[in-house]
């Protein structure tokens, strides 16, 4: 029965101790983690610097326990000298008694309360790699060995004994009890599918999520755990009582490796086993503006090569399944109720596992208190070490970051098989740049305490050393933790964009040119749609058919080549209009609208006289230049238009006809009060008669041929409405400028004058036409005779006989006001009306 206390601490004690806690401590919290982070977060892949990364091989080594500290203050040198130095090492060899008094300080006594734990880390990765399918998906592949021991709660007290062989009376004869005492021990293979996707991404508000499916093959596994052990010991060889309930088991292939008839790796001794890791990361980027970038067409999008939080999140739970195995040898759950003396060199023959099975299986046959409840081909189902990890990232400027990462283990005390993690919280400052990084982990669990470390990642190999103890030799140890590993990361890069077109110059047909996407980085100077390269006008928007030249009057000839750019025209002309067809460009044209001469710019000459119709008064009929191109056919120097006798010279009082004298009387009409009538000269010309019997004698009837009162000479009178009338048609007689054409606006006042003439059969009109003397003087001439015969031909129109009408014109020769000022010219354009009689 010695041996039975010895097993439970010693022998296990001597297996090789394998755990897990935070593998690669410090790196793997790293935004450069790459694949060696999903262990620890299957989501942080996705979304990362990488594009892909290949971890071609990574170690982890951790030893930890809480019973004893390696106390190095005393130790000559550091590790490597101290053991290689032959003087120094023969003392370590060889320690004399004082040895363990010197470096080891037990951290238990008999009298300690506190229980005592060891925790080991071992983990051997194998080419896992991880890679974007896009940029919101990553998979991979991981392979792993792992193997984890645990020994838990083991009474100070059990360890005094099992220290001493036993041998220590101050624990004799004492009731001894220990609540809970568990060894678990798990190696295994494991093959993992990973995947993480991006779940959210509205800009500020980032999450994303991983799972990592794995096959689970175990390699060896073993177990004993007891919550109610109870035992008496008389001496170093014989107890007095001992009561318990223990569950035990290993693997079948365990019998070989403890008899030495099995060497080498262990293969497969679990049937298939499942694993499941599921991890979730929400990032919180109020800076996302600054990360985003529009290139080669694409806009809004990513900085893939940069980290975009301030603070970040993340939650997984790891290690989710387990492995059933077959008990190997004589192995089984098994109770003590024994109140006998017991004699314990029974187990001192006992030279491996089977014989130990064999001694348990004896006591059990025998009924001596040592019983079963089940037989030796049981199974047994071994948990992977489940644990909740919490993560908390904080990016404190550009590559300067903080991390805090809390592991507890999910798994019951109660639990008899199964491995587990220590429950750790570790905090790490970082210096994080894509290719160097330093980082300073801070951690604590209860089985090494506080440690601080240092971890590195130099391009694709990673180091790290979690316990600056450990690393400098210094101070109290109380265990080891280190990694190494190499990798080969593919980093996402920013595109290069020399020219700082937002076309990255790997497909910058133009690199050191800005341009455009649409032409592969080459420049559209005036965004027409063609390239600098082929455009025949590239600093003007143009068309594609006149490659990249403009049109701007659509004429079908390039503004490069048309004389007229602004204007619509012809090939034949070099793109100028000639809109009157006579061969003279508008722009070259004087008189664009009306076909021309070439000698006259374009102008036409109607009449032939030399005179283009825009300065001839006269333009239908030919005359020389001296009258503004109107006939002067009988040269008495009165205008065709104007003479009265085209053919017979006179003065031009008498509008170009000779005086005539129509009564007969001697007397020249000019001279002659009454022309028509024949009277004596000395009386003018005019009888001394009263033609129209209103008692007037027609020498003193200003209208002989029509009755009226002596009072007004002879004439009728004109009553003041009709009087109105007159004066309304004169003042609302309008003309458009500078033309014969009545306004719109003066014909109802004409038509009221023509109602009373008509009334008034026996009135006449008389209409009289002056200018102002604006313009040449003889277009005035013409123009007052236009006018005054316009208003003659509305009065015929209205029915007014013409031979009552009777129209004078007199240019600008007759004012009634200066015609320096604009008011005095107004008045001087009119066209007076006065009713007359025979």
């Amino acid at each position: 029965m010695k041996k039975l206390y010895q097993f439970v601490l010693l022998s296990f004690l001597a297996l090789p101790f394998t755990g897990k806690s935070q593998n690669y401590l410090g790196v793997h919290s790293s935004n450069y983690a790459g694949v060696m982070g999903t262990d620890l977060q299957p989501a942080s892949f996705v979304d990362s610097r990488f594009l892909v990364d290949v971890n071609l091989f990574s170690f982890n080594f951790n030893f930890y326990q809480n019973a004893a500290s390696f106390d190095t203050r005393d130790m000559p040198k550091w590790w490597t000298k101290s053991f290689l130095d032959t003087s120094i090492y023969n003392s370590w060899a060889k320690p004399d008694s004082t040895f363990e008094d010197k470096y080891i300080i037990r951290n238990y006594n008999k009298n300690t309360s506190k229980t005592l734990g060891f925790y080991n880390n071992i983990q051997l990765d194998v080419l896992n790699f991880m890679f974007h399918i896009n940029p919101k998906i990553a998979v991979g592949f991981s392979g792993k060995m792992r193997s984890i021991t645990n020994i838990d709660r083991i009474d100070p007290k059990l360890a005094v004994l099992a220290e001493n062989a036993l041998d220590y009376p101050d624990l004799w004869n004492i009731k001894l009890n220990n609540e809970l005492l568990s060894f678990n021990h798990l190696s295994w293979m494991e093959y993992g599918i990973n995947y993480a996707q991006v779940l959210k991404d509205d800009n500020e508000h980032f999450m994303k999520a991983g799972v990592r499916a794995k096959w689970l093959s175990g390699l060896v596994a073993a177990y004993m755990y007891t919550d109610n052990i109870a035992y008496d010991l008389k001496n170093s060889d014989t107890s007095f009582s001992m009561q318990g309930d223990f569950d035990y088991g290993y693997s079948g292939n365990i019998d070989g490796y403890a008899d030495g008839s099995t060497t080498g790796f262990p293969k497969s001794a679990s049937k298939f086993g499942l694993g499941l890791d599921l991890g979730f990361v929400y990032e919180w980027r109020p800076d996302w503006k600054e990360y985003k970038y529009d290139m080669d067409g694409e806009t809004n999008l990513w900085r893939k090569d940069q980290e975009k939080y301030k603070m970040r999140v993340g939650a997984s739970i790891v290690d989710i399944g387990g492995m059933k195995f077959q008990k190997g040898g004589l192995s089984r759950n098994f109770s003590i109720n024994s109140t006998n003396p017991m004699d314990l060199n029974m187990f001192n023959s006992d030279t491996s596992l089977v014989d130990f099975d064999g001694t348990i299986d004896s006591l059990i046959q025998t009924g001596t208190g040592w019983t079963s409840g089940e037989n030796t081909a049981s199974t047994f189902f071994m948990n992977t070490p489940t644990a909740l990890s919490l993560q908390f990232d904080y990016h404190i400027w550009k590559w300067f970051y903080v991390n805090a990462t809390g592991m507890l283990n999910m798994l019951s005390k109660k639990n008899s098989s199964k491995v587990h993690v220590a429950n750790q919280i570790s905090v790490t400052p970082s210096f994080d740049h894509p290719w160097f990084g330093l980082h300073l982990p801070l951690s604590y669990n209860n089985y090494s305490g506080f440690k601080a470390g240092v971890a590195t990642r130099l391009g694709p190999l990673t180091v790290g050393m979690t316990d600056f103890r450990t690393l400098f030799a210094a101070g109290k140890v109380r265990g080891a933790e280190f990694y190494v590993g190499l990798r080969v990361p593919v980093l996402y890069s920013h595109p290069s964009d020399i020219d700082g077109d937002k076309v990255s110059d790997k497909v910058d047909e133009c690199l050191v040119v800005p341009g455009v996407w649409d032409f592969k980085g080459c420049p559209d100077t005036d965004r027409d749609g063609i390239k600098d390269l082929e455009d025949l006008c590239p600093e003007e928007a143009g068309l594609a058919k006149f490659n990249g030249c403009p049109d701007k009057d659509n004429d079908g000839i390039p503004d490069k080549d048309d004389a007229c750019p602004e204007l619509p025209g012809e090939a034949q002309y070099k793109g100028c209009p000639d809109t009157d067809g006579d061969g003279v460009i508008d722009p070259k044209d004087d008189c664009p609208n009306v076909a021309g001469l070439v000698a006259f710019n374009g102008c036409p000459d109607t009449d032939g006289d030399g005179i283009i119709d825009g300065e001839d008064a006269c333009p239908d009929v030919a005359g020389p230049l001296i009258y503004d191109g109107c006939p002067d056919t009988d040269n008495d120097g009165v205008l065709d238009f104007l003479d009265a006798c085209v053919t017979v010279s006179g003065p031009a009082e008498n509008n170009g006809c000779p005086w005539p004298d129509t009564d007969g009387d001697g007397l020249l009409d000019k001279d002659d009060e009454c022309p028509s009538l024949a009277g004596p000269i000395k009386n003018k010309g005019c009888p001394y008669i009263d033609t129209d019997n209103d008692g007037v004698l027609d020498k003193d009837d200003d209208c002989p041929s029509t009755p009226g009162p002596i009072t007004n000479k002879g004439c009728p009178e004109i009553s003041k409405e009709v009087e109105e009338i007159l004066k309304m048609a004169f003042d609302n007689l309008e003309f458009e400028t500078g033309k014969d054409i009545i306004k719109a606006v003066s014909l109802p006042s004409l038509t009221e004058l023509a109602e009373v003439l008509a009334k008034k059969p026996e009135w006449r009109l008389q209409i009289t036409g002056h200018t102002d003397n604006v313009g040449d003087d003889q277009k005035n001439m013409i123009l007052s005779k236009k006018r005054a015969e316009a208003v003659k031909n509305f009065m015929v129109y209205k029915g007014i006989a013409a031979d009552r009408l009777f129209t004078l014109y007199f240019g600008e020769t007759m004012p009634v006001a200066p015609n320096d000022t604009p008011e005095g010219r107004q008045k001087n354009r009119r066209v007076e009306m006065k009713i007359i009689f025979k």
